[in-house]
């Protein structure tokens, strides 16, 4: 299993009020999209 940081830019996406708000959260993956599995972890 691995851990993937994903960045998000404030300006752009309110990231802290979808983490309280949603259960799921769509994320556009362009680098390593390949080697990200199910069941990897996610530090946002």
């Amino acid at each position: 299993m691995a851990y993937w940081l994903f960045q998000g830019n404030p300006e752009y996406y309110r990231v802290l009020d979808a983490i309280k708000e949603l259960e799921q959260i769509p994320w556009l993956v362009t680098r390593y999209a390949k080697d990200i599995v199910p069941g990897d972890g996610v530090i946002g």
